[in-house]
């Protein structure tokens, strides 16, 4: 008789286990968790959302597991059990959006991407990818990722951490440019001229046949000591500047920064954006000719020359062409 005082706690306590750890039923349940969400603040997330019977379940479960959660956003159905959920979240297994980072993208325009779609925040982002020592992480000399994340369709999740993102990106420039960094040394390039080069490929002409024709140009300007006089560099400056509006004016050409071609000689500190595989490909491989010069055509394309007088001529007949 004496123990039985001690049956009713402890057949209580045996119920409540049992409850804790019993299934629920979900259909197409998603649940976002930020990053830098403290363990027990998730738990009380999954257990608000009908994901938990007993939030102490999923606390109980990583004390004796202490992995890693990511966060993210994570899509449950059916019968899920507190370690269902904890295998998921410990295992990163969350609900994935396809993303497109058209090439030619710079930071900028990446982090409003990822903001768009609710990666990250864009601050976050720029925080990260803006960072010295972020590039110096990868082995850069530079001062930023600009140029070194691969343009290309991803899957992320929501609330993911900038600098998973930035790796991803990262890893994927690695594997698509293996074979073309392989030839630097014998072109007598260093990864981050090459890149920087491409960049303003990129940003030039969206036509594969022109890419190796503005390549050549770049090149032979540089051997020539002559300025390389590219507008989007100029653009680039006003951007880190916080001060692009959309027009470039001859006030622009004449600021005096070091991304600006205009005011200072040979190639930007880095990368202006980043360029795809044809733009990389191009910095590699210029045309053998002799052009100087280049401006657009009216149509879409450029006209490429050898000598200023015949650039001039094709500059007035493209004015003329807007009027």
């Amino acid at each position: 008789m004496k123990y039985i005082k001690f049956a009713f706690p402890i057949l209580a306590f045996i119920v409540l286990v049992f409850y804790s750890f019993a299934p629920v039923k979900v259909k197409g349940k998603v649940v976002e968790l930020p990053y830098g969400t403290p363990t027990v603040e998730i738990s009380m997330i999954l257990y608000r959302e009908g994901l938990l019977r007993n939030p102490l379940a999923f606390l109980f479960l990583h004390s004796i597991e202490r992995k890693k959660l990511e966060a993210g956003e994570y899509e449950f159905d059916g019968f899920v059990y507190p370690w269902d959920v904890y295998e998921k979240l410990s295992k990163g297994l969350k609900k994935l959006y396809r993303i497109t980072i058209p090439e030619g993208s710079d930071l900028y325009d990446i982090a409003d991407i990822l903001e768009k779609n609710l990666v990250c925040s864009s601050e976050d982002f720029l925080k990260y990818a803006l960072s010295e020592e972020t590039a110096k992480k990868y082995g850069l000399k530079t001062h930023s990722m600009e140029g070194f994340l691969f343009p290309d369709t991803y899957f992320f999740s929501k609330n993911t951490h900038p600098m998973m993102v930035i790796d991803i990106m990262h890893k994927n420039f690695l594997r698509k440019t293996e074979d073309m960094r392989k030839r630097l040394p014998e072109k007598g390039l260093t990864l981050e001229s090459w890149v920087t080069i491409a960049s303003m490929i990129e940003k030039e002409t969206s036509k594969a046949q022109e890419r190796p024709l503005v390549s050549a140009v770049i090149y032979n300007r540089i051997r020539k000591g002559m300025k390389l006089q590219i507008d989007p560099t100029v653009i680039y400056a006003l951007k880190r500047k916080g001060m692009w509006e959309g027009r470039l004016t001859l006030k622009h050409l004449s600021m005096d920064d070091p991304y600006n071609t205009y005011y200072y000689y040979g190639l930007p500190p880095s990368p202006i954006c980043n360029p795809g595989i044809e733009s990389l490909r191009a910095s590699l491989e210029p045309a053998n000719v002799d052009y100087l010069y280049f401006v657009a055509d009216g149509s879409g394309g450029h006209h490429f020359s050898k000598t200023l007088v015949e650039h001039n001529r094709r500059v007035m007949e493209y004015r003329n062409a807007r009027k």
